[in-house]
């Protein structure tokens, strides 16, 4: 009989231990949520743009001329659908810095709307519930924005940048 109420005791002493190693492994409070994770994969997949001449190489073109608190819209028609590719976005952004040398900025989305009466829902997007989807009337289109590179004050999937200003 000693040795089961030893063992109950140890047990009983371990449970605590347990319980921890446990609840620790499923904790993810300094891990990264499913969408930072996407957002990372997409930065390595967007980071040969920081030369602008690699975009125009594979056909990318200003698209908009300055925009501000965007910059320029750099972009590749052939992109342009309503499936959303994590690592081929439709839009690579530009602002010149103070010398006029462009310097990436973001990426952007697209996904034409056929009726803007009756838009439906957005590209699924990143996961989650974090991205803004926008329509944009003028252009008949969803659009994410993503501040991949220039850090926004506003948040990473903000329309509008403060920090890019307004052309000047």
């Amino acid at each position: 009989m000693k040795n089961v109420k030893q063992i109950a005791l140890h047990a009983i002493m371990a449970l605590p231990t347990l319980l921890i190693f446990v609840g620790c492994d499923n904790y993810n409070g300094d891990s990264p949520v499913a969408w930072e994770v996407e957002v990372e994969q997409l930065k390595a997949a967007t980071a040969k743009y920081a030369d602008i001449s690699v975009a125009t190489d594979e056909g990318f073109f200003d698209a908009s001329g300055f925009v501000p608190n965007m910059g320029h819209h750099y972009l590749l028609p052939t992109r342009v659908d309503q499936t959303f590719v994590l690592e081929e976005p439709e839009i690579i952004l530009y602002a010149p810095d103070e010398n006029g040398v462009m310097q990436f900025v973001a990426v952007e989305y697209v996904a034409p709307i056929a009726d803007l009466d009756n838009p439906g829902t957005p590209p699924e997007g990143f996961t989650g519930d974090e991205d803004e989807w926008e329509i944009n009337p003028n252009l008949s289109q969803w659009q994410l924005h993503v501040w991949i590179v220039k850090e926004n004050p506003d948040g990473i999937f903000a329309p509008l940048n403060p920090t890019v200003g307004d052309g000047n």
